[in-house]
């Protein structure tokens, strides 16, 4: 076809090309899997994450599902380090044949440590497959030795110690939470009394803090007891203990709440009044004599008193229960017989507390909660809610009464009363996923109450999270606040994922008049349990409104996975007195490929997408849940339609559908049209696409495997001792000849991974090149040499090889951003786009040249977008560059801390960084633009056999934004959306065959 061996060259203004060529070498189908399709797996590994008590000697066990190929193992992105250090423990690996591979330490590992193990995304099996996801675990290894006390922020004797604490221990490496019990740690007094403390580790420090202020001016012990233990569970080797004397106490305390309020009525004969005091109280000084307990008549009456573990607050409990409909009153006498805290100092003053009594002693009951008790599959995002058979005192509704448990551990959530009978818990951070959790309600006298005082017990309501993290989506037709809607119109609710069925019912989506009667009238689900039709029994009535409401939380549908919706969602629209009779209009389209382009198209069995388009007359709406995807190949039935329903991506603006493995169709012609109802039943017909179906064969696509491009940035094309790439950052301003703030190199890397970044997007990828779902072109991108892994080389910098030597600034530039060996479907691997005849790879000086140039006739009078992101760094326009400027000593540094820098230092940042960013978007597309043309883009001719590409390999008539255009400008590549054409993404995204 004369296409086989050329050059692709792309350009400022104008497209060139000329000879070159590669070999035959391999392709694949995205949905392809086998030994030597695809990527590799990591199966299985040892020590698994999280691991503890790993043997110094470790062997580490990978298990992945093919032999591997181990030379790949010594890629530099693969390592084992200590934690948080960049010191790389060296390995040795060895592999066999079932897909086993150990990697031996050269020597033992350091005890007591905790080591992190990084596979890199390019190891790769003998086949070439690499693994395409960086994976990473942590284990710590053995530990036998006995934690050591190496430090406590109180000197032995200190003298006026906080009362309050906290105290601070320090060890030599961290303790285990789960051993610090109430008697690990705890603070004595010389008369022998013990004080609980809470303790809690931070990194090596155990901070202790006494849960009762301490009493003044009073000799303590703090005590750490040899049930202390590290994390391997290895006990403090010797126990420890410090004296220090507290600080004088001469305040006296006061009462600051109550409970019942003053002249509180209705009050539970079963009530044990509260007081609650700014500071530690004695509960031994209240007693009879301290405190009067009488009713309206003068009876005294009889009492006990326990208090908090804080002492702050003291509970006065009646050794009976108190006479119904009574009145009390109780008061602290003041002098020398008052209650004191626990300095001795007595109470200065008091307030009498009056309430009156009712004869409610009934405990509220449990009626309802969400979730229910051992539901199996409650939302992540769960807003917990427990419900009971009466008011609940909002008094006594708060983190400490009301929690969430996460495998038994407190979860951080805001408790709120609403509606005043409901406990509602709102996770400050979603629930993780299949986890056992609980919800919480504390009972007696510290717990959830009633307004008479009448405590619940304990209760625990046990679940589970569900499997999903994502939250169900739907699309409600008509829309809300839709009007002039016919009214023969139907209602329907299309959801983002199966749902339920058991939970779609006309209580969990209601479709009702504006005053919330329900229609009569029938629901069907279809969709694979997506989408929900109510069609009334008869015409809606004229100039009406009416509402389809979706109910949020347990009450309401939920996705198979047993999510739902987080709160209600409605529609409210009105109709007019119209009966629709006209049928939508319908078009369809394959991978988003316009029909100028899909004459002959060639498809896999699966994996591709059909767009469809609708629209109603008369402002009317097309009820999106019918789509129906009619497939004929002859006698070959075509996949059920409500399968691939079920698989569509619906949305208010339009219907795209990626045919499922499940749905797959057998090699044939094939054709296809689309059929679609409006909300009247008003069946719209599209036009039909005739297409042929082959089997993917390693000859017909572009990747086999996912393809690896090495990006060099290390040639020195010019041979100037400097590689291109730190000759163009230098020549632009983004670097200093000399180096002299020592920043080039992290610049430079910054810089690379903008560009790669940029590209990687184009690419459908991260940042970082890992893969993002089914949309994401197999090819992966490094910095670094592939090792092991058949790949592509294109070098990034400098000029053009072809053009005139020795050009600087204010010389013309050849014009061309890049050249790269053009390889129809990819059939060499392994191109070297980095020759300097021809000259290949990517030319950033060439831009350089060309806007450099643009400046300098203009004498600095025009700026343009170049000029203005260039002119105050590059040196041959006047411009300081990065690195020898007075604030790049401090700026221009890893850990620049941009929101407490001054507005100078911020103002250096964002001139560096802001023409970085720029010039990383341009070289980016440039990037994007080469390495298409050597995996096959673009080829020309129709389709099967092109990819309407013009004589030069590049699109014909192509858009301002598109990658394969033939010739492009920097305005455009920093302003404008540059994306693949429809064709080249599907080719790339292995969604067409080329014959």
């Amino acid at each position: 076809m004369g296409i086989s061996k050329r050059l692709a060259a792309w350009t400022l203004l104008a497209l060139t090309a000329c000879g070159g060529g590669g070999a035959k070498g391999n392709s694949s189908f995205d949905g392809s899997s086998g030994s030597t399709l695809g990527v590799v797996k990591l199966l299985d590994h040892s020590p698994a994450s999280g691991a503890v008590q790993v043997p110094a000697d470790v062997v580490l066990q990978l298990q992945f599902d093919a032999s591997m190929a181990n030379a790949s193992f010594a890629f530099a992105d693969t390592w084992l380090r200590e934690t948080e250090t960049q010191t790389d423990v060296q390995l040795t690996f060895s592999s066999s044949s079932n897909g086993r591979v150990e990697a031996r330490p050269e020597a033992p590992l350091k005890p007591e440590t905790e080591y992190t193990f990084q596979l890199a995304a390019l190891t790769a099996d003998v086949h070439g497959r690499i693994l395409d996801q960086t994976t990473t675990f942590a284990f710590w290894t053995i530990d036998t030795a006995a934690p050591s006390l190496t430090g406590f922020d109180v000197p032995q004797n200190a003298a006026n110690v906080s009362r309050q604490g906290p105290f601070t221990l320090s060890f030599d490496e961290p303790i285990a939470p789960s051993s610090l019990n109430g008697q690990a740690i705890y603070i004595r007094d010389v008369f022998g009394g013990s004080y609980a403390c809470q303790s809690e580790v931070t990194g090596d420090d155990v901070v202790v803090t006494p849960v009762a202020d301490l009493p003044g001016d009073r000799p303590f012990f703090l005590v750490v007891t040899t049930s202390v233990a590290d994390r391997a569970g290895n006990p403090l080797a010797a126990a420890f203990e410090s004296t220090f004397l507290t600080e004088s106490d001469t305040d006296a305390p006061s009462a600051v709440a109550s409970w019942p309020t003053v002249y509180a009525s209705g009050i539970s004969p079963l009530v044990e009044p509260t007081f609650t005091f700014d500071e530690s109280m004695d509960p031994a000084t209240v007693e009879n004599s301290s405190l009067v307990f009488k009713d309206q008549f003068g009876n005294g009456v009889p009492f006990m008193v326990e208090a908090t573990l804080d002492q702050h607050q003291l509970r006065v409990c009646p050794i009976t229960a108190l006479a119904p409909n009574r009145s009390y009153t109780l008061s602290f006498t003041l002098g020398a017989a008052a209650a004191a805290d626990v300095s001795g100092n007595p109470l200065a003053q008091t307030q009498e507390l009056l309430f009156t009594t009712g004869n409610d002693e009934r405990a509220p009951s449990l009626v309802a909660s969400s979730p229910t008790a051992a539901e199996t599959r409650a939302p992540g995002a769960i807003v917990a809610e427990a419900t009971f058979d009466e008011a609940i005192d909002p008094a006594w509704v708060n983190a400490d009464s009301v929690q969430l448990l996460v495998e038994g551990r407190p979860w951080s959530a805001i408790v709120e009363l609403v509606d005043g009978d409901t406990v509602r818990l709102t996770p400050i951070e979603e629930l993780p996923v299949d986890t056992a959790c609980a919800l919480f309600l504390r009972g007696g006298q510290v717990g959830v109450r009633d307004l008479a005082g009448n405590v619940i017990a304990d209760t625990t309501i046990g679940f589970t999270t569900s499997s999903d993290r994502e939250r169900p989506d739907a699309v409600i037709l008509p829309p809300n606040q839709a009007t002039g809607v016919a009214v023969s119109s139907r209602m329907s609710v299309i959801f983002d994922a199966p749902m339920d069925a058991s939970t779609l019912t006309a209580e969990s989506i209601q479709f009702s008049d504006d005053l919330g009667a329900p229609l009569a009238g029938a629901l069907s689900i279809s969709g694979g349990d997506r989408v929900v039709t109510f069609t009334p029994s008869g015409p809606l009535d004229g100039d009406t409104f009416y509402r389809v409401l979706i109910r949020g939380g347990s009450d309401g549908p939920r996705r198979k996975t047993g999510n739902w919706f987080e709160q209600d969602r409605e529609s409210r629209f009105r109709t007019t007195a119209f009966v629709d009779s006209i049928p939508p209009s319908v078009t369809i389209s394959v991978n988003g490929i316009p029909e100028v382009r899909r004459d002959g198209l060639a498809l896999p069995p699966f994996g591709w997408t059909i767009d469809v388009a609708a629209n109603d007359a008369l402002g009317q709406w097309v009820d999106s849940g019918s789509v129906e995807v009619l497939l004929t190949g002859g006698d070959i039935a075509g996949p059920d339609p409500d399968a691939l329903r079920a698989a569509a991506d619906i949305s208010a603006s339009g219907i795209a559908i990626r045919v499922p493995e499940s749905a797959s169709l057998p090699a044939g012609d094939w054709s296809m049209r689309v059929q679609v109802r409006d909300l009247s039943g008003n069946v719209g017909q599209s036009n039909t696409i005739d297409f042929r179906v082959d089997t993917p064969s390693t000859g017909a696509l572009p990747f086999e495997r996912t393809q690896v491009v090495w990006v060099r940035t290390d040639l020195d094309r010019d041979d100037n001792g400097n590689p291109d790439f730190a000759d163009d950052m230098v020549r632009l301003g983004l670097a200093t000849a000399g180096d002299p703030n020592g920043s080039n190199a992290w610049l430079q890397q910054v810089l690379l991974d903008g560009i790669l970044a940029k590209t990687n997007s184009l690419y459908k990828r991260s940042p970082s090149g890992e893969p993002l779902d089914a949309g994401s072109v197999q090819i992966r991108f490094t910095d670094l040499e592939p090792i092991a892994v058949p790949h592509t080389q294109i070098s990034v910098g400098g000029f053009d090889p072809e053009g005139e030597p020795n050009r600087a600034y204010g010389d013309n530039s050849s014009g061309v951003l890049g050249r790269a060996f053009y390889d129809y479907r990819n059939s060499n691997v392994s191109e070297r786009n980095t020759s300097n005849s021809p000259g290949t790879g990517v030319f950033p000086a060439e831009m350089f040249l060309y806007q450099a140039h643009i400046y300098y006739q203009m004498n600095g009078a025009f700026q343009t977008t170049f000029s203005s992101r260039f002119r105050p760094l590059c040196p041959e326009m006047g411009g300081t560059s990065a690195g020898s400027h007075p604030l790049d000593a401090d700026v221009l540094q890893p850990g620049f801390d941009y929101e407490n820098a001054t507005g100078s230092q911020r103002a250096r940042w964002n001139t560096v960084m802001a023409a970085m960013d720029d010039w990383a978007a341009v070289i980016g597309v440039i990037l994007a633009h080469e390495c298409g043309h050597s995996c096959g883009l673009v080829a020309p001719g129709d389709m099967p056999y092109g990819l309407f590409g013009d004589s030069s390999l590049h699109n014909s008539y192509a858009g301002a934004a598109e990658v394969m255009a033939a010739s492009v400008g920097y305005e455009a590549m920093t302003s404008l959306d540059y994306q693949f054409r429809d064709i080249d993404l599907a080719y790339l995204r292995q969604r067409i065959l080329l014959r």
